[in-house]
């Protein structure tokens, strides 16, 4: 099992794995540990997502993406 993500610790340009092996680049972190707001980079199960900022919610951050 991976290590939690401390979304305290997350900072924007950052690009983190979600739920669903997508992956997003955090726009904004409102550092109150529990959203974080991203722009989808890639999204298996839904392509069209791909580009499209929302927010995500802490258990749905799987892992930070090394660069």
């Amino acid at each position: 099992m991976a290590d939690l993500v401390n979304l305290f610790d997350v900072a924007p340009g950052q690009t983190v794995r979600l739920y669903g092996n997508a992956t997003a680049e955090v726009v904004s972190n409102p550092k109150d540990g529990v959203w974080l707001f991203v722009r989808y980079l890639t999204s298996p199960d839904d392509p069209e997502q791909v580009g499209v900022e929302d927010m995500v919610f802490a258990q749905d951050v799987l892992e930070l993406v090394a660069d």
